[in-house]
């Protein structure tokens, strides 16, 4: 498949609400924010997991690590603030964004994988 940006804008603009929901980026704009790597991420996942290609094993860390990302980013739209002001000289957030971080991360993950598995139920 091509990864041309143009092209994944074009995938994304062609998927449901529900599933932009899930991954918070609705609307359309949040997609705009995520880097080339994130959006060719997200939907390498969405394409393997609707064709069941994707092995369990490799599913895990996918989804971790868009995840992550999309917390990273979400958590500096709540705060107005960049990564690097929340984190320490290690690159490990500081005590008062790791909790938002860890609760903006849970919410995302549950997001995904619900309607990740409704996909599955209605197959």
């Amino acid at each position: 498949m091509n990864m041309e940006p143009n092209d994944l804008n074009e995938w994304w603009t062609g998927q449901p609400d529900e599933l932009k929901r899930a991954f918070t980026l609705f609307p359309d704009k949040r997609w705009e924010e995520c880097d080339l790597f994130l959006r060719i991420a997200i939907r390498n996942y969405c394409c393997l997991k609707e064709e069941r290609l994707l092995p369990e094993d490799k599913e895990r860390p996918m989804l971790s690590e868009i995840v992550c990302e999309l917390a990273d980013m979400e958590l500096c739209r709540v705060t107005g603030k960049t990564l690097e002001d929340m984190c320490d000289g290690e690159g490990a957030f500081l005590e008062e964004y790791q909790d938002r971080f860890d609760r903006i991360y849970d919410t995302i993950e549950r997001k995904i994988s619900d309607y990740m598995y409704g996909l599955s139920k209605h197959e």
